[in-house]
């Protein structure tokens, strides 16, 4: 045992000095990782920070538009709506200014059949006024001479007359 105890002193500076050795070694591995470790992750966090503005920033611009669509749509909905009110109102305008075009075709037609009824009767006046106007036509009359022919070939058949009345002169009026 004797010789157990000096094999152990012998060898436990040695033991002790590696020891020592892979202690300072492995603490400052142990550092020299945490600290790859720390700026990995710092790396990483700020990257994660870059992609969550870079996030935010898409999120804002998704909102804007959305709400730009929004408003949108409903602009057109109500232009929409204007549009297909203003339509309605167009077709009833329509049907409104049909039933008048009818009406009015048949008020011109009663009205072209009067007028075409007046227009005779106004013919038919005229022709009664022209006719009015000319004097009717006279029996021709007979020259006096042949009156006077007539009393020479019979005198002898022909009566004295009593007493002649004068004619009644003619006046200028009741010729024309």
């Amino acid at each position: 045992m004797e010789g157990f105890l000096w094999l152990l002193l012998q060898t436990l500076p040695l033991i002790t000095a590696a020891a020592v050795v892979f202690f300072l070694l492995g603490w400052r591995w142990r550092g020299q990782d945490s600290q790859r470790t720390h700026q990995n992750q710092n790396q990483l966090i700020d990257a994660e920070n870059v992609e969550a503005e870079t996030a935010r920033q898409e999120r804002d611009t998704a909102r804007s538009l959305e709400e730009n669509l929004r408003l949108r749509l409903s602009q057109t909905q109500t232009e929409l709506q204007e549009s297909q009110d203003r339509q309605t109102q167009l077709q009833k305008e329509i049907l409104r200014l049909s039933d008048e075009l009818k009406a009015i075709k048949q008020n011109l037609q009663s009205e072209q059949h009067s007028k075409t009824s007046e227009q005779d009767v106004i013919l038919r006046l005229q022709q009664e006024l022209e006719a009015a106007k000319t004097p009717p036509p006279q029996a021709p009359k007979k020259p006096r001479s042949s009156k006077t022919v007539k009393a020479q070939t019979t005198p002898a058949t022909k009566q004295p007359a009593k007493s002649k009345k004068p004619r009644p002169s003619k006046s200028k009026d009741s010729e024309s």
